[in-house]
C-alpha cells in the first residue's frame, strides 16, 4: 500500500486556549519513561487516572478543533495496543458522550491490548462507539471511506516508546490518516516519529495538531518531527512538577489557566 504524505496546511490555532506563559522544556524518551515510572510506582498515581486525564483533554481539544459543537460530527480514532491507545479510547468515549459519531479502528485484535487500554473497551462499547479491527472486521478500503467521511481523525497508534520504523500492522492505518480533509490530531507524538530524535524511519502520521502529555517530546521540535507535528499543544495529566525537577528538567509550566496550553 502506498503511504501518502499529507500536504502541509495552515496551522491550527484553537480559540480559547492560552499560550504557555513561560518557555516549556522538552524531554526525550528515557526521561519521560523515568517520569512515568516515578509517578506510578513511587507516587502511586494511577495509570488509569492519568489515561483518563489524557483522554479527556484530547477529547476537549478535538471538540475545539471542530468549532466547539459535536452535533452531527464524526470522528475516527486510530488505536494501537499500548497506553497511547488508552488515551485515544477515553477520548472516543467522551466524544461519543458529547454527541459525536465515533469509530475506533484498532491496528491489531483487541486481545493484543495492554491492560490499561483493555480496561477502556467495555465502557467504550457501552457509550455506543463503533469499533473494528483493521483488516479483520473491516477492510482497509472500507476504513479509508471512514477517514474521508470523518470530520477529524485522532492518531493514538504509537506513543513515545517507538524505536525504529512502525511495523506492518501500523503502516496501513498511518497511510489512511492522510486521506481526510479534517484535522489529524496526534496524541503525544505523531505515530512513526522518534520521540527523542525527530527521525522518521518509515511511515509517519503528518498531523495538523499534536497534543503532548505532561511535557512536549523533543522529537516534535527537531528533524522531521517538527514538520510532522503541526501545531503543538500541551495537556496536564497530573504528574507533579517535582517529578521532572528530580530528573533535572528545568522549570515546568504550572498551567495557570487550565489543563491545556498552546506551545506554538
Amino acid at each position: 500500500m502506498t503511504i501518502p504524505i499529507r500536504a502541509m496546511r495552515s496551522r491550527w490555532q484553537l480559540p480559547g486556549l492560552p499560550t504557555s506563559p513561560t518557555p516549556v522544556p522538552s524531554v526525550d524518551r528515557d526521561t519521560m519513561l523515568a517520569a512515568d515510572h516515578i509517578a506510578t510506582e513511587r507516587l502511586r498515581l494511577g495509570l488509569l487516572q492519568m489515561m483518563e486525564n489524557a483522554g479527556r483533554e484530547l477529547a476537549d481539544l478535538t471538540r475545539l478543533a471542530l468549532g466547539g459543537s459535536l452535533a452531527g460530527r464524526s470522528v475516527l480514532v486510530l488505536a494501537g495496543t499500548g497506553n497511547n491507545a488508552g488515551g485515544g479510547l477515553v477520548a472516543a468515549r467522551r466524544l461519543a458522550g458529547w454527541g459525536a459519531d465515533v469509530c475506533v479502528a484498532f491496528a491489531r485484535p483487541i486481545l493484543w491490548l495492554r491492560p490499561g487500554p483493555c480496561a477502556q473497551v467495555e465502557p467504550l462499547l457501552a457509550a455506543g462507539v463503533r469499533t473494528a479491527v483493521a483488516g479483520h472486521d473491516r477492510s482497509y478500503p472500507e476504513l479509508a471511506g471512514e477517514v474521508v467521511r470523518a470530520d477529524a481523525v485522532i492518531d493514538a497508534l504509537i506513543g513515545y516508546s517507538l524505536r525504529g520504523a512502525p511495523d506492518a500492522a501500523y503502516q496501513p492505518l498511518i497511510g489512511l490518516a492522510a486521506l481526510g480533509d479534517g484535522p489529524v490530531i496526534s496524541l503525544d507524538v505523531p505515530s512513526g516519529i522518534d520521540a527523542s530524535s525527530g527521525e522518521r524511519r518509515g511511515a509517519a502520521v503528518s498531523a495538523d495538531i499534536t497534543l503532548a502529555l505532561a511535557l512536549p517530546k523533543r522529537g516534535t521540535e527537531t528533524g522531521e518531527g517538527r514538520r510532522f507535528a503541526g501545531t503543538r499543544y500541551l495537556a496536564d495529566i497530573g504528574i507533579p512538577a517535582s517529578v521532572f525537577a528530580e530528573l533535572g528538567v528545568g522549570d515546568v509550566t504550572r498551567f495557570p489557566d487550565g489543563a491545556l496550553v498552546r506551545l506554538d
